[in-house]
């Protein structure tokens, strides 16, 4: 019993010393964490600049084609040759040669020859501005070189004809208006036109068949022509050889009627 009552006060002491010990074993608490403090916004001329917006490229202006423009720019600039194609060098020569500038013509025919020498209708055009200065020799190699290279040309062979009548070469005029009105016999001009190739040669009878066929087409300068040969039995020959230069539309008015007519 002695035993019993001392092996419980010494479990009694033990207890309350293991109490005391966890007692003095406590963890402190963990220390308090703040939350950070915001820096200070920067100030606005402080701040970086803001990234370029990509954006589209803009599309190229759209610049109006040489066959609209060049022409144009031939009439403004005579001295810019080398930018003028010769299809609009070939418009602008026969465009100037409409309003009466020769030279202008003359040049632009030039380019057009130079850019295309096997083009028949270029040198063709080049033969009419010579004719219209004057330049009858240099004309009638323009024609011949344009009747060259395309002998179907009715029209090459009419400007042919005439500056071979300009230049009094009356047999080859009439060689080359017949062949012209065989490959276009409905044109009144060339009809006309042989007619006075005829007629310096005193062939009046065939004058007057020719011109009667231009009559028939309408032809003012044939009619006048007719009119003028009315019981003539006879020409000077060179009457009408120094005639001025006919325009691509048969002349209405009197002062020009009867003479002959280059075209194209």
């Amino acid at each position: 019993m002695f035993k019993t009552t001392r092996m419980t006060k010494l479990s009694m002491v033990l207890a309350a010393a293991a109490g005391l010990a966890a007692c003095n074993d406590l963890t402190p608490p963990p220390p308090k964490v703040s939350a950070p403090i915001a820096a200070e916004p920067p100030r606005p001329s402080e701040l970086p600049p803001p990234a370029p917006v990509a954006t589209a490229p803009t599309p190229p202006t759209t610049e109006p084609s040489k066959a609209e423009t060049t022409v144009a720019k031939a009439e403004e600039d005579d001295g810019d040759d080398d930018k003028i194609a010769p299809a609009e060098a070939l418009a602008g020569a026969r465009k100037r040669l409409g309003d009466g500038d020769g030279e202008g013509a003359l040049r632009l025919a030039k380019v057009a020859v130079l850019r295309t020498p096997k083009r028949s209708s270029a040198w063709n055009v080049l033969g009419r501005a010579q004719l219209v200065l004057g330049n009858r020799k240099e004309a009638i190699a323009s024609f011949e070189k344009a009747v060259e290279l395309n002998p179907q040309s009715s029209y090459a062979r009419n400007n042919l004809g005439l500056a071979l009548i300009y230049d009094k070469r009356f047999e080859e005029a009439v060689d080359s208006l017949e062949q012209a009105v065989e490959l276009e016999p409905v044109e009144g001009y060339m009809w006309n036109n042989l007619g006075m190739a005829y007629e310096q040669l005193d062939r009046l009878e065939d004058a007057r068949d020719a011109y009667d066929k231009a009559v028939a087409m309408d032809s003012d300068r044939a009619g006048a022509s007719l009119t003028r040969l009315k019981g003539v039995k006879s020409v000077v020959r060179t009457a009408k050889a120094d005639l001025p230069v006919g325009t691509d539309t048969p002349a209405t008015d009197g002062s020009e009627k009867g003479g002959p007519s280059v075209i194209r």
